[in-house]
């Protein structure tokens, strides 16, 4: 007896691929089910605020910006509400007024921020899905100096108080979304830092604290498990 091989191979994978879900527009459908959100942000960040309130330094005049590297990994709890933590890791980038620059010395910067967040996402029955945000955490300014014969490093951490967030997710798979946002953090500074720097204590409370801001905007891609 002859098989029709062709047509029973089809048969067979279509029993085996799971359904895909598609909204009324024909696109794919948000993860409905519980689960895990794993994300990755690039972007640009511009400061803004002061670094101390007694010294007048804004944050500014150390740095024209960053440029982060973010992951996020979170539990979600239904196709709307998504809770977890946030990674941040961002090239800054240091202006010469900090020294750098003079007598053939190097600069390097950095900003670390490790934090919590929820997002909301709206459902509005296609592929691209609205979602707000708000998060709060602790973040770590670092300027690391090194020149002919010699180094050092000046930094400053403190709480994030209150991040605000918002984008879209684009769905391009039924797991899989790209798409733009924009977030603004608050922050303080609560305690200066040094290393390799003659007179200059290695640990400080900074006295008169101010808030200073970081405005980031850049594309982020989720994963959904």
């Amino acid at each position: 007896m002859k098989i029709a091989l062709v047509p029973l191979v089809g048969l067979l994978v279509g029993l085996s691929t799971p359904a895909v879900a598609r909204t009324p527009g024909g696109g794919p459908a948000p993860t409905e089910r519980p689960g895990v959100d794993l994300a990755l942000r690039a972007g640009y960040a511009f400061p803004f605020g002061d670094v101390d309130g007694d010294m007048g330094d804004q944050l500014s005049s150390f740095f024209s910006g960053a440029v982060p590297l973010v992951i996020e990994a979170g539990y979600r709890f239904n196709s709307a509400v998504t809770a977890g933590l946030l990674f941040q890791y961002a090239f800054a980038q240091v202006k010469d007024a900090t020294g750098c620059g003079n007598r053939g010395a190097s600069c390097s910067g950095s900003i670390i921020r490790l934090g919590i967040e929820g997002l909301y996402h709206f459902q509005l029955g296609s592929p691209f899905v609205p979602w707000v945000g708000l998060g709060t955490g602790y973040e770590w300014m670092n300027v690391d100096l090194s020149g002919p014969g010699d180094s050092g490093s000046l930094g400053a951490h403190g709480f994030e108080f209150l991040n605000l967030q918002a984008g879209g997710d684009d769905y391009l798979a039924p797991r899989f979304a790209l798409g733009p946002f924009i977030s603004l953090s608050f922050g303080r500074y609560e305690t200066a830092t040094s290393s390799g720097i003659p007179l200059v204590p290695s640990s400080a409370d900074i006295a008169n604290t101010a808030v200073h801001e970081w405005l980031q905007i850049g594309v982020r891609g989720v994963f959904n498990l």
